[in-house]
């Protein structure tokens, strides 16, 4: 005689790893599926993931808090980690594999967003939006002075480095503006894609010479850390800009303010940071050649409301597929 075991099923917990305000958490509350309890930071960072870390059954994580070792220790019930964004380098890979602890990533639901976000902040910069702004408000009226130090985008050459999700969107959206695109990657794209793209490749010095404006648009691995350094930034040309909607650690912040104050570079546009959020005595605020935004490029109201629901759906398939393992388990 066979009988089936039953398991009684407690409610899920999912942790988010982000300390949201509540206009954000109102959103995530009214998507939260059903069957599951929402645990809420109490406050910010690697202390308060700690505080509620025992408790999770699931972890979404939002992207700035980076999951070591003491939070999967801490962690005793998780059973996966669902990141809501695609950037993985905030997350110990080493430490899931050894404790089997799958991690699931919503791969390109925000890559339209933040290719929007980059191609806002080449035109922002170009046309120094920030100090436009800045002055009007402050009763300046600049037209002519600050006009006659913008540049048009029309006809530049715009090298993009890396060429994913995000690299194609802001490839395809530039087009409407009849400039040059070139690319630089590890692997080249196939012709049919590079021709309907309207991109050329390149490699990455050649891009840095040739390029007007460099974006850049890949991960953060050891082997892009840095990546644009002094050398770099010393062989992209005079009066160039640089745009980085990636992550801050593949550039080299000390090196960047040095070209801005030496006038090497035009200016910069950056949405992401090595130290976020930026400390009130950072150098990069003291120039008025950068235009910052606080790595929000992949966040609209609609973005963020489709990255946090296709993370949940994740999670309750995740859920749905372990319990319907044990339920067909059967004894003698």
């Amino acid at each position: 005689m066979q009988v089936g075991l039953k398991r009684a099923r407690s409610v899920p917990n999912i942790l988010l790893s982000n300390f949201y305000s509540d206009t954000v958490l109102r959103v995530v509350d009214d998507l939260l599926p059903k069957g599951f309890n929402l645990l809420k930071l109490e406050e910010p960072g690697k202390a308060g993931i700690l505080k509620k870390a025992a408790q999770a059954d699931y972890l979404l994580v939002g992207g700035r808090t980076r999951i070591d070792e003491d939070i999967l220790n801490a962690a005793t019930r998780l059973k996966m980690i669902q990141r809501s964004g695609v950037g993985l380098d905030s997350i110990d890979l080493d430490g899931l594999r050894e404790r089997d602890i799958p991690l699931y990533v919503n791969a390109g639901v925000n890559a339209r967003s933040v290719a929007e976000h980059s191609v806002m902040l080449m035109l922002g910069i170009l046309r120094n939006v920030h100090l436009a702004d800045h002055k009007t408000r402050s009763g300046q009226w600049v037209k002519h002075d600050l006009g006659m130090q913008c540049h048009d985008l029309y006809q530049k050459t715009v090298g993009l480095i890396g060429m994913g999700s995000i690299g194609q969107y802001v490839a395809k959206m530039l087009q409407g503006f009849d400039v040059n695109v070139i690319y630089s990657k590890r692997t080249q794209l196939p012709t049919k894609k590079e021709k309907e793209l309207n991109v050329s490749f390149c490699a990455f010095d050649e891009l840095l010479r040739r390029s007007d404006i460099v974006s850049l648009h890949c991960p953060l691995t050891p082997d892009t850390r840095e990546l644009i350094g002094e050398e770099a930034i010393g062989l992209m040309k005079k009066g160039a800009y640089l745009v980085n909607t990636a992550r801050g650690g593949m550039v080299n912040e000390t090196a960047l303010i040095q070209a801005l104050e030496t006038n090497h570079l035009g200016g910069a546009a950056l949405d992401v940071f090595c130290m976020e959020p930026l400390e009130s005595d950072s150098p990069l605020l003291a120039t008025n050649k950068l235009l910052l935004t606080p790595h929000m490029g992949g966040i609209t109201i609609e973005t963020f409301s489709s990255m946090i629901s296709a993370a949940f759906d994740n999670i309750v398939m995740f859920e749905r597929e372990m319990f319907t393992c044990i339920d067909e388990k059967k004894v003698v």
